[in-house]
């Protein structure tokens, strides 16, 4: 009974896990990927931090209350997650022997190349954006994003 409660605990602290971290959140989540973002005031730039689900962001902007449209300064991209996917190799080698009564030597060598079949769109990590504050003006802003494989979202970054 003990081992059955915890495993039940265990499931349950991890399943909290598992959700975003970050504390402003789309006005609608799109299908199949959870989105966050926060942001931190530097001294002349808007530090914004975006958890994409793994995935790669395609495109973003803030959008300020007069309508204006600031595209990021700097776009910090995490490294591409690892990925087993598809591939195609190609090979070549060569041999030789040598030997005489009773004896001999084999010797090899080859060369391989392997090329990977299609783009990977996951990414290990959050994806950091820099907006100049004087172009951006005050808060609050409306964070756009695009996420591969899903459709655009709207974060509200509200002033603190």
């Amino acid at each position: 009974m003990k081992l059955t409660t915890c495993l039940f605990a265990l499931t349950i602290a991890l399943t909290g896990c598992s959700t975003t971290t970050l504390p402003f959140k789309p006005v609608s989540q799109p299908a199949g990927v959870y989105l966050s973002a926060d942001y931190v005031l530097l001294a002349d730039r808007l530090r914004v931090e975006v958890d994409t689900g793994g995935y790669r962001l395609e495109d973003t902007q803030i959008v300020r209350s007069d309508n204006a449209v600031v595209r990021p300064q700097t776009i910090e991209q995490p490294p591409t997650a690892y990925s087993s996917g598809s591939s195609v190799g190609f090979g070549f080698g060569g041999g030789s022997f040598s030997g005489g009564r009773g004896g001999g030597v084999g010797v090899g060598t080859g060369v391989g190349v392997n090329i990977p079949i299609g783009g990977d769109t996951r990414v290990a990590g959050n994806t950091v954006l820099y907006f100049v504050l004087d172009q951006i003006g005050p808060a609050p802003w409306r964070l756009n994003i695009k996420v591969a494989e899903t459709s655009p979202a709207e974060i509200l970054l509200p002033p603190r």
